[in-house]
């Protein structure tokens, strides 16, 4: 199918068009049945966090609430990107395991890794996958992975690895980043918009520095040499419209707050984006709303970008 630097694509049908439900960092799994003193690594802290404040500001009724309001818009496909979970402990990856199914079958929804997600060594790909394998685009690959849905190439990626205690950064990897550079190549020879998932922002200076992917610099670079049409990330909890420089222009770069934030202790209240992708023989036109519960829309894009490969 494809090796660590060949991709094998059948062409884009000529047109198409897909609407997307972009949430991301639920944290929608309840850390109640899992005890202190079974915890005897980095996620007891994460836990003393969840005791303290994080149950009070990630509440599933929230969740419910963004999703009710994302159906109505009626998405093709659900993209989650990442933080599903708190502490990344089985019994959460289970319960999310649980939701993934209640929103969508897998052809429908695409879902990546985040920071909380593999929060210990422990938490290898291996127990990730074992539970939210079908998900998972080709599990058992290397990343990124690759999902056609018509004329639209999601393109995955995991940014999400074990960071020492107070720092939430991610990275690629060199292997990742050399995969990513031929899955963009192809897809847009192939004549597919491509549409990058990733958790953390992709871009330097998009978030703190604790918090930063710490690639950042080689993936803008390579967004910047082979193009992409829409990048969508989440971790940073915040609803945003940005860009970084591509080939034909800026690429779009779209983020959203937590889908569970109840607004409380100074956190940003929940929501997601909706978005429209409509393909013709000749460009790409993305239209895109920041949705915030119980308040107007953060920003709206409308732009129209050159087809790859046309």
């Amino acid at each position: 199918m494809n090796g660590a630097e060949t991709w094998t694509l059948p062409p884009a049908p000529p047109a198409g068009s897909i609407k997307v439900a972009h949430l991301t960092d639920p944290h929608l799994s309840n850390l109640a049945g899992i005890e202190a003193l079974e915890l005897r690594d980095q996620r007891l802290l994460g836990w003393l966090s969840w005791r303290r404040k994080r149950r009070r500001v990630h509440q599933r009724a929230t969740l419910d609430a963004v999703v009710a309001a994302a159906r109505r818009g009626m998405p093709d496909h659900w993209c989650i990107t990442g933080d599903l979970t708190h502490i990344g402990h089985e019994r959460e990856l289970s319960e999310a395991a649980e939701w993934l199914r209640s929103l969508a079958p897998p052809g429908q929804l695409t879902v990546i890794p985040g920071n909380h997600d593999l929060y210990i060594p422990a938490c290898s790909q291996a127990a990730l996958e074992a539970h939210w394998g079908p998900y998972l685009k080709d599990a058992g690959d290397a990343w990124p992975r690759l999902q056609l849905r018509g004329a639209v190439a999601l393109i995955s990626l995991n940014s999400g690895h074990a960071a020492p205690p107070a720092f939430a950064t991610g990275a690629l990897g060199a292997l990742q980043r050399t995969r990513l550079k031929a899955c963009l190549a192809a897809a847009g020879a192939a004549g597919y918009a491509r549409l990058v998932l990733i958790h953390h922002a992709p871009g330097p200076g998009m978030d703190k520095w604790r918090k930063r992917l710490v690639d950042a610099p080689e993936l803008a670079n390579i967004l910047q040499h082979e193009g992409a049409e829409l990048v969508l990330h989440g971790h940073c909890h915040e609803s945003l419209s940005r860009s970084l420089a591509g080939p034909a222009g800026p690429i779009p770069v779209l983020s959203a707050p937590s889908a569970s934030a109840t607004g409380e202790h100074g956190c940003r209240s929940a929501g997601f984006n909706e978005l429209a992708i409509t393909v013709t023989t000749g460009s790409v036109t993305l239209e895109a709303t920041g949705v915030q519960l119980g308040a107007p829309p953060q920003w709206r894009l409308h732009t129209t970008l050159p087809r790859p490969g046309a």
